[in-house]
């Protein structure tokens, strides 16, 4: 009897324990990832603060001092520049400037049962920045990511890696890429500034398998709302049980972006997802292009590097034929009266040839110039990165590229060029 009552003792005992080490780690879990929300919310809501070309040093310096544990810098930070950024993490992330402590590495590592996970935690991290130049904010950006969990016995394969979501928001004062923005995700073509000149939307081509990144480039002078709602991240996916699975549960205004739309890509809502169609496997009918009249001029002006006043001379319509059928464009030669932006390799008075980038198979995609007219043209400078652009280089143009000389085109002109800085990108 004495043995019976000392083995139910000791059940209990151990029984106590375990369930008091689960409820320690559940309680651990828990308050990390509610402490990480409840810092990332706050850091949002004073990004959200900030006023491009108005906020000061003050402001910035205030913001350093308020998040300076998770803030840092390399080289000086002064009011004529300081790039500040701001980087908090869960457990789970890796962030290099935090000391890792091995045991919860170990942990974490032999966690085969996925408990953190089942427990609520997630792989999460926020991160602001912003840039100051001659005593006030230029730049600022932000991103959010979170790991989406599995919640079942980890097997040791290459199966066990998580699906992450990751959405990011830059500011710009040119949404156009450079030859030193290898790694951004922003189009080239003018096609989204109809429906909103103000950002751009991109997403990397390879994220399908196990990841959805998406990122807003949005111009400097954006409207303060337009910039808080494409920053008004859902941090509720840091502490909810039931995970965020998609992009626009991180940024409910993705939504319109419809960056992962396709039915046929796998994600964590369908890991397997249903095989295509005979029909969807050729190439879908484009879509008809948006008129140029649809573009504001201004945000081309804002965008372009090169703005060319040019006088057509002379055209010829030059035709090709390959496996994709007939295919045509116009090409002129003209001569550059003048770069109305900054210094272009054209120099004034020089002859060159012009013509769009691409070729058209249909005759209404054409952008025509008429001899002896003067017209606009957004040049590609160094914008690709594939060639040199030289004082005797062919000039050519994207789609809405051509604009004809008027008064009223060099007003918006204006009105974009007014947007740019002397800061790069």
């Amino acid at each position: 009897m004495t043995f019976r009552k000392w083995a139910v003792r000791i059940v209990l005992f151990a029984g106590g324990l375990v369930l008091s080490l689960v409820v320690l780690t559940f309680l651990a879990v828990q308050i990390q990832q509610q402490t990480l929300r409840w810092h990332a919310e706050r850091l949002s809501a004073d990004m959200h603060q900030i006023r491009l070309y108005q906020s000061t040093w003050a402001d910035a310096q205030r913001l350093m001092h308020r998040w300076g544990a998770w803030g840092h810098y390399d080289g000086s930070c002064t009011a004529e520049s300081c790039e500040y950024e701001i980087e908090m993490d869960s457990i789970t992330h890796y962030n290099p400037r935090i000391p890792r402590h091995d045991w919860l590495d170990w942990l974490l590592r032999h966690d085969r049962l996925n408990l953190y996970q089942w427990f609520g935690g997630r792989g999460s991290a926020f991160r602001a920045s912003f840039t100051v130049h001659d005593g006030t904010i230029w730049r600022e950006s932000t991103a959010i990511g979170v790991s989406v969990p599995r919640r079942r016995i980890r097997t040791g394969n290459n199966d066990d890696f998580e699906w992450s979501l990751s959405v990011g928001a830059v500011s710009y004062q040119r949404l156009h890429r450079t030859l030193g923005q290898f790694g951004v995700f922003m189009g080239d073509f003018e096609d989204e500034l109809a429906k909103h000149p103000y950002y751009k939307v991109g997403r990397p081509d390879g994220c399908e398998i196990n990841c959805q990144i998406a990122v807003a480039y949005y111009s400097t002078h954006t409207p303060s709302a337009e910039i808080e709602r494409l920053t008004s991240y859902d941090f509720s996916c840091f502490t909810r049980f039931n995970p965020c699975a998609q992009i626009v549960d991180l940024l409910p205004a993705a939504k319109e972006w419809h960056l992962y739309d396709n039915p046929y890509d796998s994600s964590p809502t369908v890991p397997i997802p249903p095989p295509r169609p005979e029909s969807s496997v050729s190439l879908p009918k484009p879509r008809p292009p948006i008129p140029c009249s649809s573009i504001p001029i201004w945000a081309q002006a804002r965008d372009a590097r090169y703005v060319l006043a040019v006088e057509a001379l002379s055209t010829e319509v030059v035709k090709n034929h390959d496996d994709y059928g007939d295919s045509h464009r116009e090409v002129a030669m003209i001569r550059v009266v003048g770069s109305l932006k900054e210094s272009a390799p054209w120099l004034p008075g020089v002859i060159v040839s012009a013509g769009p980038l691409y070729w058209h198979s249909d005759a209404s995609e054409d952008e025509h110039l008429v001899p002896g007219r003067r017209y606009i043209v957004f040049a590609i400078g160094n914008d690709r990165r594939d060639q040199m652009i030289t004082k005797d280089s062919p000039i050519s143009f994207e789609r809405c590229g051509l604009q004809e000389d008027t008064p009223e085109i060099r007003r918006e002109l204006e009105k974009g060029f007014a947007q740019n800085d002397t800061l790069n990108p």
